[in-house]
């Protein structure tokens, strides 16, 4: 009986120390995604104030990003355009 009683104790103990190591496992990976959220949301956020700043500076310039005015859409204005005398 008392090796009995031994021998479930062991297997009891075998199966807690299993449990513990897998939750130490589990906790350790729930972590580390954490981790990665919080860094995926820092970089989208990042990006989101770069295209914000991107956009006011676009508001702020005559020429659009690829070099074209904003006005009348020419690389170079004509007289109609009231952006003409501020390219030059």
């Amino acid at each position: 009986i008392e090796e009995e009683r031994l021998a479930v104790k062991k297997k009891e103990d075998a199966v807690s120390k299993l449990a513990a190591e897998e939750k130490a496992k589990f906790k350790e990976a729930m972590d580390a995604q954490r981790e990665l959220d919080k860094i995926a949301k820092e970089e989208a956020r990042e990006l989101k104030k770069q295209e914000g700043l991107r956009r006011e500076k676009e508001k702020l310039s005559v020429k659009s990003a690829k070099g074209k005015c904003q006005g009348c859409g020419l690389k170079k204005c004509r007289k109609g355009c009231m952006f003409y005398g501020t390219l030059k």
